[in-house]
């Protein structure tokens, strides 16, 4: 969801979710929100300015200047949804905290989450939008990077399954990452497909290959993992800062954490990530990636396309056939 100053980002040019998923809810009353962030915040909260704000439709997005004690005079970041999207909401909390203890991209810190005046919430720290300066992308490159290789280890997947978008993510251990990935991301997401009928008989049978070969697929990675935000497209960038004197830096939202081979992160940046050649420029430089890296993220493109395939229907067959018959032709 975007944290916006203004209208003028239209994230339902970008992604299809937001056609797919519009906020249906009646948007919450001042009094409404008053109330709630009396019980989520801090009871001597007073709520001076109520403001909607664009950047997506998933749920009800508000500006929210206020007063309280713990905080101060502060403008907040507020999202507002159906009481039973808490977990949603629990779980990109989760992933903001994460990442912001990494200490290597700037995060909006997020302040509350739960439900209160029966619906769900998650406010966070406002981001101001500020135009990109030129060194913008080199910079989102470099401290990309940062975050990759100060949370470099070991460990596979998350304490829990998450959310990517409206579609449920599964984090369950496994022994190793190509494991992981056959189980956890292509071959859930084909199974659920198939169920769906969103899946004919060649995408059933590349898919199963495709899964079958993975050890083969994704060898030659590098053999740490890192904490990744894991729906990294650029709805979920964008320059900014939360402080009124702070230039525009790279702010990262939205996320949909778990840790795995860094090589992940750009399956989305490829298909809706718009990153120039000096973001990957930077990127390398500060924390190259292993030779064959740009072969191996078709693995995750086609991930992040069968998510598609089984929101939106079959709009996305033909992009998921044409990067399956890749993998396989490439293997």
């Amino acid at each position: 969801m975007a944290h916006a100053a203004n209208g003028n980002r239209s994230y339902l040019n970008l992604h299809p979710y937001f056609l797919a998923h519009p906020y249906t809810m009646k948007p919450p009353s001042d009094s409404d929100v008053s109330a709630a962030l009396g019980q989520l915040i801090d009871p001597s909260t007073k709520i001076s300015d109520v403001r909607g704000v664009g950047g997506g439709c998933i749920s009800s997005a508000m500006q929210i200047t206020l007063q309280c004690d713990r905080l101060g005079n502060r403008t907040v970041f507020a999202k507002a949804n159906e009481a039973g999207f808490v977990d949603n909401f629990q779980s990109e909390c989760d992933g903001l905290t994460a990442l912001a203890a990494a200490e290597s991209i700037l995060i909006p810190k997020p302040l509350a989450v739960g439900t209160a005046a029966g619906r769900a919430w998650l406010v966070t720290e406002w981001v101001e939008t500020r135009p990109q300066s030129k060194n913008f992308f080199a910079d989102f490159g470099r401290q990309l990077a940062e975050l990759h290789r100060v949370t470099a280890g070991s460990r596979i997947g998350w304490s829990r399954d998450n959310f990517l978008g409206s579609a449920i993510q599964p984090n369950t251990a496994a022994a190793g990452w190509a494991e992981f990935v056959a189980e956890n991301r292509i071959g859930f997401q084909l199974r659920w497909a198939i169920n769906q009928n969103r899946s004919d008989a060649k995408l059933r049978r590349d898919g199963e290959a495709i899964v079958a070969a993975m050890p083969e697929l994704l060898s030659g990675r590098a053999d740490e993992t890192s904490l990744l935000h894991g729906d990294l497209w650029s709805g979920n960038y964008l320059c900014g800062g939360t402080d009124d004197a702070m230039g525009g830096v790279p702010v990262i939202i939205d996320p949909a954490v778990y840790y795995g081979c860094r090589e992940a992160e750009f399956g989305m940046l490829k298909l809706f990530g718009s990153c120039p050649p000096e973001f990957y420029d930077a990127y390398q430089a500060t924390w190259p990636l292993p030779d064959g890296w740009q072969h191996r993220i078709n693995v995750y493109v086609l991930y992040h396309l069968l998510n598609h395939l089984n929101l939106f229907g079959s709009g996305y067959l033909g992009q998921c056939h044409q990067v399956a018959s890749e993998i396989l032709r490439t293997k």
